[in-house]
């Protein structure tokens, strides 16, 4: 069993990223995804030692270079699990950049983890895991409270929750199993950037 923590938006709010390391003190994880905007602030959890699986934000100056993937690919324990801050294709993106629709629309994804909107959610379209971790910034909260999103994740299951920071306990908890799901179109998506085993 693995443990991810996805946390989005975090609009260089570094007390808020200080009360995601003091969370993570309690709360260990084997990675930490983040979604974007911005693409630094991983910084204090990164000299801590965490390991961090990152794509930048559509406002990053992160996302014009070239040499940053944008939208990538990981493979955890045998899901398939695509990384981008946006949920569609953004006008900043750059040529070559991987179509988020098209990572739905063909089932090319296992999980997607997506941001921007600052709203927690998590749903199946088409047969994929959809999931929102919410924002982690207090200035840049749109009516939403700090939220972030943990996967406890197997070869065969899944379970997704959606937390509030100061609250322990999920306010939204899914669960699925991989047999039941459509199954991801792996061949020639794109190639799988990182892998936790």
């Amino acid at each position: 069993m693995k443990r991810i923590m996805v946390i989005s938006d975090t609009h260089d709010d570094m007390a808020t990223m200080r009360m995601v390391l003091d969370y993570l003190k309690d709360t260990p994880v084997n990675m930490i995804i983040h979604l974007g905007d911005y693409y630094n602030d991983t910084a204090l959890l990164e000299n801590e030692g965490h390991r961090l699986i990152k794509v930048p934000g559509t406002w990053d100056p992160h996302y014009y270079d070239p040499n940053v993937p944008n939208r990538r690919f990981i493979e955890v324990v045998g899901w398939n699990i695509f990384l981008t801050h946006t949920l569609e294709s953004h006008y900043n993106d750059l040529p070559g950049d991987l179509k988020p629709e098209t990572i739905i629309h063909g089932g090319q994804a296992d999980i997607f983890l997506f941001g921007h909107t600052h709203r927690a959610e998590i749903k199946r379209r088409n047969g994929v895991i959809m999931i929102n971790p919410g924002h982690m910034s207090c200035d840049e909260h749109r009516g939403c409270p700090l939220t972030f999103a943990l996967l406890d994740i197997d070869d065969q299951n899944v379970s997704a929750s959606l937390r509030l920071l100061f609250n322990e306990d999920p306010f939204l908890q899914k669960k699925y199993e991989k047999a039941c799901l459509k199954p991801a179109e792996h061949a020639g998506a794109a190639p799988k950037r990182a892998s936790l085993s």
